[in-house]
């Protein structure tokens, strides 16, 4: 899968996916995490778009997003109605898509030096 190429070599960029695995600069995960600009947090503990609430939302929003990417797997499945009225009450976009969507239109906002955060759930 073809990604957009950074400029700046210091931005977490991805540069892999394939369902299971995500390659963020020269790091590999296998497990649900999360990736901004700077940071990247290698065990975000959501497996399955159920599983995501109030708390897994903060640890994101603590990051000072203008939007929230968030992966949901293979396949496209959308949170509960409420996560998206919870983050539009912080300011927050939340926009869901599948794993490999996700990857790219992170790789294109962070090109746009947009602050975004990327969250990949694995299903384990």
């Amino acid at each position: 899968m073809k990604f957009t190429e950074h400029r700046d070599s210091n931005i977490n960029a991805i540069k892999h996916y394939e369902p299971g695995l995500v390659k963020v600069n020269n790091l590999t995960f296998t497990h649900s995490c999360y990736i901004t600009q700077h940071k990247t947090e290698q065990h975000w503990p959501c497996n399955a778009i159920e599983q995501l609430d109030q708390s897994l939302l903060e640890q994101l929003l603590a990051e000072k997003p203008e939007v929230i990417i968030l992966g949901s797997g293979d396949k496209q499945q959308f949170p509960a109605a409420q996560w998206f009225a919870f983050c539009a009450s912080q300011g927050i976009g939340l926009e869901v898509m599948a794993n490999d969507a996700a990857c790219r239109t992170y790789n294109v906002l962070t090109t746009e030096d947009r602050e975004v955060v990327l969250a990949l759930i694995f299903n384990s």
